[in-house]
């Protein structure tokens, strides 16, 4: 599995019927596909099984544990599992009771993590020892609703466990019965579109190689604001230090942020403000997490249903090497209008 996996993901979100009642408990069993590089570069896919239970706390969003089992995560013959505990959260933008209802997911949890390390050579043979570690994942995906008693999700993320050689992309699909009590919520609207963008570099060594693809959402709060989040597949090379030239790591780039606002009748202009994580996958002195933060300047342009968006942001992103990088972002998204003429 290779970044295909978040891009078609991203693709079938392009219709989304209108939404309807859903039943607040589901719970079943999942299955993840797992892609692991090893030193040198060559991806390695493993399976994982397990189950998860979620229950609809508030229009927009679930929350759910998840329990999973990766057998063997090996990609140079000695011993790896894992073993993960996961609190997700699940973020619906235009509401979990749709026919096809996408979301954006995030995992935080606690991994039990076996690892076989090398011994002193030729006399002993591996140490394997059982660590237990956090882990963080972040994506997006669509859960599609078979009338108001089964859900499945597919869902592509950015899974790591920093402790670990654990950074990957994963697929996961779920299957799941729903019961309990119908959530009717006093839903406010959202909406959500490809996105386009490019960087332009400001001081550090990474630089976009291409331009990013993503998904952008929106959704509006019952204050004048809006939350804002966009996920990105960010191609990237790295053009000073030990592995330069030659160095292109991709990433997953995942940008929540609070947008204040106001509205003429064209549209609307706003002001946004965020945390930032990029997620890299592949080999290379990035792979892992980076962490930093994101703000600038956004409106939408009213066309019929639909609606155009036009932003531009500064990024900041701090390496594993504690190096700063800064760049702007620009970019441009197509989503269906919030609050559409009827006709």
């Amino acid at each position: 599995m290779r970044t295909t996996v978040l891009l078609v993901t991203a693709l079938t979100l392009a219709a989304v019927p209108s939404a309807s009642g859903q039943r607040r408990v589901r719970i079943g069993p999942t299955y993840s596909s797992i892609s692991l590089e090893d030193l040198s570069g060559k991806s390695h896919g493993f399976a994982s099984f397990g189950g998860s239970a979620a229950l609809i706390a508030g229009d927009d969003g679930e929350t759910g544990v998840t329990i999973s089992r990766y057998n063997d995560l090996s990609t140079d013959g000695r011993v790896r599992r894992l073993t993960l505990f996961g609190l997700d959260s699940y973020y619906y933008p235009v509401g979990a009771g749709a026919t096809v209802a996408p979301f954006a997911g995030t995992l935080l949890g606690l991994a039990r993590v076996t690892e076989a390390k090398p011994g002193c050579l030729l006399l002993c043979g591996d140490t394997v020892s059982t660590t237990s570690q956090l882990a963080l994942a972040f994506g997006l995906g669509v859960r599609v609703n078979v009338g108001r008693g089964a859900a499945a999700t597919l869902e592509g993320r950015f899974l790591q466990v920093p402790g670990s050689d654990i950074q990957a992309l994963e697929a996961v699909a779920t299957a799941s019965v729903a019961f309990g009590s119908v959530r009717k919520g006093a839903f406010l609207a959202g909406t959500l579109g490809p996105a386009a963008s490019f960087l332009i570099p400001i001081s550090g060594p990474l630089r976009g190689r291409a331009p990013f693809a993503g998904v952008r959402f929106r959704r509006d709060t019952k204050k004048a604001g809006s939350v804002g989040l966009e996920i990105d597949f960010a191609p990237l090379e790295v053009t000073s230090g030990g592995c330069a030239p030659g160095c292109e790591p991709n990433a997953i780039l995942f940008a929540p942020g609070y947008e204040a606002s106001v509205r003429p009748l064209w549209g609307r202009v706003y002001a946004e403000a965020g945390l930032l994580l990029g997620g890299v996958y592949t080999q290379g002195p990035d792979r892992g997490i980076a962490q930093g933060a994101h703000g600038g300047v956004g409106a939408d342009f009213y066309a019929g249903r639909l609606m155009w968006n036009v932003n531009g942001r500064l990024l900041w992103l701090q390496r594993n090497s504690g190096e700063n990088v800064f760049g702007v972002q620009v970019g441009v998204s197509l989503s269906p209008r919030i609050g559409a003429p009827a006709h």
